[in-house]
């Protein structure tokens, strides 16, 4: 493909920064890398592929291998005798060459009897491109070992479902379905007993129990699991531990007790959709939820090649949740007994007070989500799940539950229990600070669009928009940049941080080597002390913005962040388009496209400050 390519002395740029980026002088003696996923999988890359793909990268064309390998981690180095060589020893060979002022020779470190071979345990899978598509190949999932459960014989006769299958939504099946099954197909009792668990932690989080019990069911064998990995560390999930860099069984995650282990395989799900973790994290949440990809899993589809290096992943778990939601099961009515009892009277009044009130915030301080509901009871369908802070019109009471009107004008009915009383201002600006960071500026330009247009110029002109807005609005307002100067990372968190701000707003565009992508995005950081503030904080800005400009809605994501990971208050960071799309481009040279930004983020941090209460 290089071939292709008229110009040597691009060549050449593209080659230096390509052995610049892996860290280490690349010669010919290297066949090919090996990168290792958060999860300690390991993938082989052939060299001349990813050099190929890089240059394309640079040249705009790319296509995708290089930024599917640049999600890893580099482990090994592959020789032309097809032997792995352990990366971290040749940097230190490298950097022990610079220090003496020698040339580090490598492809005499690699035949002359010095190089360490790496440690190498499970399956390697081979990422390559075919007919221009990414395609990975191996023996299967390193973290599946089910001798008893035949994976093939699964997928006979299973239909995949037409659209992409969601992680987080309602439940699709009843307890007692799961119950069914596993006890039809012969489960390990502790596999049986824990399935109310799985649907307890589903109404704390939102997250679909077949769908993760499904998930556990595969990762255990039924709950037998193997010689290798012992059943009493309550890892339902294949959770390595923090700092484990193989898949070997004593690097698999312990847990105290069982739903020890079925929270932390919620926590580990939360770590990849977005949502908030439960309680204390583990290590291996704290490594997931850092990386670029974290809030991005959205549909079980996602698991395959993420979770597990299997491309068959997903339809394993989507199969057994199939066959969960098909267990035909008799549930015996509850019998009404003839003097049904009274409300809770000290509810039945905290209600009655809440009627009189305008306005209600969740309350929820040992589960994550409160249900908003169709009707005054438990038995009714549950029409959303609030997050904590969420502010609610009052409309009616009924017992020990209130109706209420959601910020996005859905109607339903909440516990009153969980529901706490608030005061909202006229003015939800009075009084606040709101930190405003133009991304980038001075020699950071950010990302540069097709005709020029520089980054650091759009974040600035909008920032400076909202500025105006807030200050007539009564808001306190200060700017981490007001010109075109460079600020580091760490001053901008440090000013948030020093100013006790209230909120912190990180304005940027964004752009990609596919002028194709387009569309609007908003991160938060989930593992911070303010995470679920700061996702409602993300979700009006986006909200809003997408209204406003009516492009491509990329939705709310997770993401680490230093701006958003460092910041000791809520904080958002959105992305206005893409400079890298012709047509974006254009639009974000406009005045009027920038105001219009800066109207909309002024409209969600309102919905933020009225809607939202700690």
């Amino acid at each position: 493909m290089l071939k292709q390519i008229k110009k040597p002395g691009l060549i050449i740029i593209q080659v230096l920064a390509f052995c610049f980026l892996l860290s280490a002088p690349v010669e010919a003696a290297v066949e090919g890398f090996i990168a290792k996923d958060d999860q300690g999988n390991l993938f082989q890359y052939s060299y001349e592929e990813l050099l190929d793909s890089y240059a394309l990268k640079v040249l705009g064309q790319s296509n995708g291998l290089y930024e599917n390998y640049a999600e890893k981690e580099v482990y090994a180095l592959v020789n032309s005798n097809n032997q792995y060589i352990d990366y971290k020893d040749v940097l230190d060979y490298y950097a022990a060459a610079i220090a003496s002022g020698e040339r580090f020779n490598l492809e005499e470190y690699l035949t002359g009897g010095k190089a360490k071979k790496a440690k190498i345990s499970g399956d390697i899978k081979t990422v390559a491109l075919s007919d221009e598509k990414i395609v990975t190949s191996g023996s299967g999932a390193t973290t599946i070992s089910n001798p008893g459960f035949d994976l093939d014989d699964l997928l006979k006769g299973f239909k995949p479902p037409a659209s992409q299958s969601p992680i987080v939504g309602p439940a699709g099946a009843l307890k007692e379905q799961a119950q069914e099954w596993a006890e039809d197909n012969d489960a390990a009792e502790e596999l049986i007993e824990i399935i109310p668990i799985y649907w307890e932690y589903a109404e704390k989080t939102g997250m679909r129990p077949e769908i993760l019990f499904a998930q556990a069911a595969v990762e255990t064998n039924l709950g037998h699991y193997s010689d290798d990995v012992p059943g009493d560390r309550h890892n339902y999930a294949g959770i390595l531990k923090g700092d484990a860099e193989d898949d070997d069984p004593e690097n698999h995650e312990s847990f105290a007790d069982p739903e020890e282990g079925v929270r932390a395989h919620y926590n580990h799900m939360a770590a990849y959709t977005g949502l908030s973790p439960i309680g204390e994290t583990h290590d291996r949440y704290n490594v997931a939820a850092t990386q670029s990809w974290s809030g991005s899993v959205i549909y079980v589809e996602d698991l395959s090649g993420r979770w597990s290096p299997s491309e068959d992943y997903h339809l394993y778990i989507l199969a057994v949740a199939d066959n969960i939601i098909q267990t035909e099961v008799e549930i015996l009515e509850e019998e009404i007994p003839d003097d049904p009892e009274e409300p809770d009277e000290d509810t039945r009044k905290k209600v009655e007070d809440l009627s009189d009130q305008e306005h209600v915030a969740v309350d929820v301080a040992d589960i994550t989500v409160l249900n908003l509901r169709s009707g005054p009871g438990t038995d009714h369908d549950i029409l959303d799940r609030l997050v904590r802070g969420t502010v609610l019109k009052v409309t009616g009471h009924d017992g020990e539950w209130l109706e209420v009107i959601t910020p996005d004008d859905k109607e339903g009915w909440v516990h009153g229990d969980y529901v706490r009383a608030v005061d909202l201002t006229d003015n939800p600006f009075k009084g606040n600070l709101v930190v405003l960071d133009p991304g980038h500026g001075g020699i950071d330009s950010g990302a540069i669009g097709i005709t020029g247009l520089m980054e650091k110029e759009v974040n600035l002109a909008v920032a400076e928009y909202l500025k105006d807005m807030l200050d007539d609005a009564g808001a306190r307002v200060e700017m981490t940049r007001s010109g075109d100067h460079s600020v580091s990372s760490s001053n901008r968190v440090y000013k948030a941080n020093d100013k006790k701000a209230d909120v912190f707003v990180s304005i940027h565009a964004n752009s990609f080597s596919n002028p194709e992508s387009n569309g609007i995005e908003t991160y938060y950081c989930s593992n911070s002390d303010d995470s679920e503030a700061s996702k409602f904080l993300a979700q009006q800005l986006q909200r809003e913005l997408i209204s406003a400009l009516e492009l491509r809605d990329r939705g709310v994501k997770a993401n680490s962040f230093t701006v958003l990971r460092d910041t000791e208050m809520p904080s958002a960071l959105v992305e206005i388009g893409f400079l890298s799309n012709k047509e974006e481009e254009e639009l974000l040279r406009k005045e009027e496209t920038r105001e219009k930004a800066a109207e909309a983020l002024f409209k969600g941090l309102e919905a933020y400050l009225r809607n939202y209460r700690q």
